[in-house]
């Protein structure tokens, strides 16, 4: 149903649009006209907020982003320790998986927003937006880019044929970060449900499997 827009941020509503529609289409559905139509603005009023649809993909999985990190740094705000703020980070990024499957989905396109530039943001250069649409999500990217570079430069150190060593640091904290990704798929994607393990269980097994990884404390120490 096309919601009338009279006034605020019409960025923020051509956002929420694009998101109803993917809860209710899938991201095949989502079209800039279809955007246009549910917000109650003129089909050339999206293009002045986002240079096309890729733009505004790109954006809305910046939202999904920016709204997982919220939830995973207040989880871990009082957290003791490294280990304990990154097991409570883990436990809460399978709940928001479980609570937020189509904003878990979205975090997916997340390589769109690796490019730097306009593109990372989904927001058309000088529009009103561009410092908020450019804040907590490119800062993310910005930590998992480093990951991603320290991995890289680990891998392609010495003979490429050479065994890894697995006490090292950057393997340790990827094996982490797959286990509680992966995790969280199995859910999403309802992988458990033959055996009867819905979501209601999500808590629980990410509570068990996050204390296997204690290790994991040393990899951001490595970086730093």
């Amino acid at each position: 149903m096309a919601r009338s827009y009279h006034h605020g941020n019409l960025h923020a509503a051509l956002l929420d649009a694009a998101l109803a529609i993917v809860e209710d289409g899938g991201v095949a559905a989502v079209s800039m006209s279809k955007v246009a139509a549910m917000s109650g603005v003129s089909s050339g009023a999206p293009y002045r907020h986002f240079k096309d649809r890729a733009h505004l993909l790109a954006a809305l999985s910046q939202r999904a982003v920016e709204a997982c990190m919220r939830r995973l740094e207040a989880a871990a705000a009082d957290a003791p320790d490294e280990y304990e703020a990154f097991r409570r980070k883990g436990i809460e990024y399978v709940r928001f998986a479980v609570d937020e499957p189509t904003l878990f989905a979205l975090m997916s396109r997340g390589k769109l927003l690796m490019k730097g530039d306009h593109a990372a943001t989904g927001v058309v250069a000088g529009s009103a937006n561009d410092d908020d649409a450019t804040r907590s999500g490119v800062q993310h990217v910005d930590h998992e880019e480093l990951f991603i570079r320290t991995l890289a430069a680990l891998l392609g150190s010495g003979e490429r044929s050479a065994p890894l060593d697995p006490a090292n640091p950057i393997l340790q904290e990827l094996a982490a970060r797959c286990l509680v990704h992966g995790l969280a798929h199995y859910f999403v994607d309802g992988l458990l449900d033959s055996i009867g393990v819905g979501p209601e269980q999500a808590e629980r097994l990410a509570e068990a499997l996050t204390r296997t990884c204690k290790p994991v404390c040393a990899a951001g120490s490595a970086r730093s």
